[in-house]
């Protein structure tokens, strides 16, 4: 019987040691860890606070109403502590035994019985120790958090900017006397191939597209490949003018998967648009919901769809709701959101077309990027393909909508007076994935890659629009490459002094050792 003490005549807590914390520890722990695991896809720590804060409020009230239903807090934080941990660490049971288990009724039921021989345990005989066990997941639990807490802080909010000086040459806030300064839109469509990629890997041909392109006076660089093959190297060396710094990065990373300096660079003040706002300009971020280019610390307006975080996503898949949900049977949840996304971005940036200028207006879409949501026409597509001529397929539909999409916009930009015509770069970041690398992505070594796969991996989409000046004479080419991009529109606009970098490609040698680049220029050209 319960005195008030706590169980058999115990002290509901001696001391600290003993107030059932272990629950509110037992819930931010699975989400600190989670978020740990994926710290290299952060760039700040935005996502983490609110499925934190529910989870931990979630715990709290559950706790209370144990502790009152049974008269105990020692044994209703213990309950709470067993509920909360069956509801987080489902998932992650679930992979572990994948290869025993594979029928989730089965697993769900044994997890499920697990639970409640623990938690008849606990009711029926954890009285007399219920207060050592109190201080003992205290300690245990609490340390587990202070150390991803503190591995988290040191991550997320530690700096890169000095590994990015700005270009030499490059003059900050100088421009032509009198000269008008038009908007710039920097356009970046994640894995879209080139022409000569889509012609001879994917039996496409883009003319119509490219020759529509021209038509609005751009300049197509159709022999143009990506200088690093992926998405933050590629985005931090063009937004910077100049080629990484690869030793410098792996002694500032954790890990060699450790992607977290690059794409910290990528969310700070990148030479481009720090030069431009000296310039005069408004930067303007239009975002996807990959976190590295959701939004820019110089960004004087960041447009986003407003969604529930990827990371949030990935953790209610981790839990006990994705079974009892049926989850794991619907369609993903990033396929409708990033169709969500897509469509905002279109539409956004029509609507900025009619603000006022000047503005540096960076927007990076993940389409024709799988995963494959739109077919040709725009239809949703219900279920992501299968196989690699399938994916190809769909590629191909994905980017035949995105084709549609594009010429929509830029001929809503140039719907204005000739002096009114924006500067406007549409770029790939990366090509599409090889079958062979497609598969292992994240074992793949690039040194092993045939020149085929280098050449599909890293020949872009690459035009231009250059208002008011002769795209060859200011430095244009077909093979030019995104390093080079602004540098040929600072000198022409904005009376700089950078003059052209060589054009190299750089590999990876794999997603372990993101950092150990070899150049390959040679072997795709």
């Amino acid at each position: 019987m319960v005195d008030g003490r706590g169980s058999k005549g115990q002290p509901l807590c001696g001391g600290v040691a003993r107030l059932p914390l272990h629950p509110l520890f037992a819930a931010a722990y699975p989400v600190l860890f989670l978020f740990g695991a994926n710290a290299a896809d952060q760039v700040t720590a935005d996502a983490l606070w609110e499925p934190l804060a529910l989870a931990v409020s979630a715990a709290a009230a559950l706790f209370v109403v144990l502790a009152i239903l049974l008269r105990d807090p020692a044994r209703g934080g213990l309950i709470a502590t067993l509920l909360v941990s069956l509801f987080f660490w489902y998932g992650h049971v679930r992979n572990l035994v994948a290869g025993v288990i594979s029928e989730p009724v089965v697993l769900l039921a044994l997890w499920l019985g697990i639970g409640l021989l623990i938690g008849v345990a606990i009711l029926r005989w954890a009285g007399p120790v219920a207060g050592r066990l109190t201080s003992t997941l205290n300690l245990a639990l609490g340390v587990l958090v202070l150390v991803n807490a503190g591995g988290l802080a040191t991550y997320l909010w530690g700096s890169a900017a000095d590994l990015l000086p700005p270009p030499a040459g490059i003059t900050r806030g100088a421009s032509e006397e009198g000269g008008r300064k038009p908007d710039i839109w920097y356009l970046v469509f994640d894995r879209y191939a080139s022409a000569p990629v889509l012609d001879r890997y994917y039996g496409w041909d883009n003319s119509a597209f490219t020759d529509a392109l021209r038509e609005r006076g751009f300049y197509v660089a159709d022999a143009s490949q990506a200088n690093y093959p992926k998405t933050p190297l590629s985005l931090v060396s063009s937004l910077s003018m100049q080629y990484l710094d690869g030793e410098a990065l792996t002694d500032r990373a954790a890990s060699g998967n450790d992607a977290g300096p690059i794409h910290r660079l990528l969310r700070g003040p990148l030479p481009v648009p720090s030069a431009l706002r000296e310039a005069g300009y408004r930067h303007v971020q239009v975002a996807n919901w990959w976190a590295p280019t959701a939004t820019n610390e110089t960004a004087d307006l960041t447009l986003r769809y407003e969604s529930a975080s990827e990371f949030s996503q990935a953790l209610l898949k981790m839990t006990i709701l994705n079974a009892l949900d049926g989850v794991e049977d619907a369609d993903p949840f990033d396929r409708a959101v990033l169709r969500e996304h897509t469509l905002f971005e279109f539409d956004a940036l029509r609507e900025l077309a009619d603000e006022e200028g000047p503005k540096f207006v960076f927007a990076h879409f993940l389409v024709p990027h799988p995963p494959y949501v739109f077919e040709a026409d725009g239809a949703w597509i219900p279920k992501e393909p299968t196989g690699p001529d399938a994916e190809r397929a769909a590629y191909i539909e994905q980017l035949r909508y995105t084709n549609g999409r594009i010429l929509e916009l830029i001929d809503r930009l140039l719907a204005v007076p000739a002096d009114e015509a924006p500067i406007i770069v549409l770029q790939a970041d990366e090509g599409p994935f090889p079958v062979r690398y497609d598969a292992n992505e994240w074992r793949f070594d690039w040194h092993t890659a045939t020149n085929d796969e280098l050449r599909e991996k890293v020949g872009i989409l690459n035009a231009y629009h250059l208002p008011g000046i002769d795209p060859i004479e200011a430095g244009l080419r077909p093979d030019i490459t995104p390093v080079n991009s602004f540098r040929v529109i600072f000198d022409a606009y904005l009376g700089t002094d950078l003059p052209l970098l060589p054009d190299r490609i750089w590999a990876q040698r794999s997603q372990q050792a993101f950092y150990e680049f070899f150049e390959v220029t040679d072997r795709v050209r």
